[in-house]
């Protein structure tokens, strides 16, 4: 017997004309944002795996008249991660460092450049394994789930795979 279990599945859009955006909402109960005039737009959906959640969503929104550009990672920094985990900066730099919770390895950043982000799934992954206490009752896509996913739409886009 399989499980399905709520997924956060946030996309990316090209453009979100304010029927569809209104046809979202009402039809998915999805959260709409825009940072930089892009279009977000948030989905929570049952699914047995985050891949599963995601394609369904895709779907969805596309019969809906939406386009999906990707799935959006959600990178945090370490003041981040120590609000949303509720501890200190310092717990956060100790484990990024090894210093602490060794037998559970702190994930490696997803992005380096002047600021190191790590992606929020992989945190909460963690904060799982080394019995951090976390309650979430929600499953997020993890770091590689979104990446297959973002390969797909992008193979999408490409003539040669059309």
């Amino acid at each position: 017997m399989t499980t399905e279990h709520p997924f956060e599945v946030r996309l990316r859009l090209r453009e979100l004309p304010e029927p569809v955006e209104d046809l979202l909402v009402e039809q998915l109960d999805a959260i709409v944002s825009r940072f930089a005039e892009v279009p977000y737009v948030t989905v929570l959906q049952d699914a047995e795996s985050g891949t599963l959640a995601a394609h369904r969503v895709v779907d969805q929104v596309r019969h809906l008249g939406g386009d999906v550009l990707a799935i959006d990672f959600d990178y945090v920094t370490r003041g981040e991660i120590a609000e949303r985990l509720e501890t200190t900066r310092q717990a956060v730099a100790h484990w990024v460092a090894g210093e602490r919770q060794a037998a559970f390895p702190f994930p490696l950043p997803a992005i380096q450049a002047g600021v190191s982000l790590w992606c929020w799934s992989d945190v909460v992954n963690w904060a799982r394994a080394s019995n951090r206490a976390f309650s979430a009752d929600v499953r997020l896509m993890s770091a590689d789930e979104i990446a297959m996913i973002n390969g797909e739409l992008a193979a999408g886009r490409m003539p040669i795979f059309a």
